[in-house]
């Protein structure tokens, strides 16, 4: 009788780590893609900085005081 209980157990232990090896790989795909997706953004905003140097280091307040002192109407 305990040779049976002792099997039922270790079936048991087998069957429930496999799932909780699924759920920890899962975790790890995930956390994979994520670092994947977060290393793209940066290298886009990396390009979008060289190639928008300008812009990019100047404020929205610069922008806007250097078109209305080029662009007002003098009255």
């Amino acid at each position: 009788m305990i040779r049976i209980y002792f099997a039922a157990l270790v079936g048991a232990v087998i069957f429930l780590s496999y799932f909780v090896g699924l759920r920890v790989a899962n975790i790890k795909c995930n956390a994979h893609v994520a670092n994947i997706n977060s290393e793209q953004i940066i290298l886009q905003n990396k390009i979008m900085e060289k190639t928008n140097e300008v812009v990019f280091h100047t404020g929205a307040g610069d922008v806007r005081r250097i078109l209305r002192e080029k662009y007002t109407i003098v009255e």
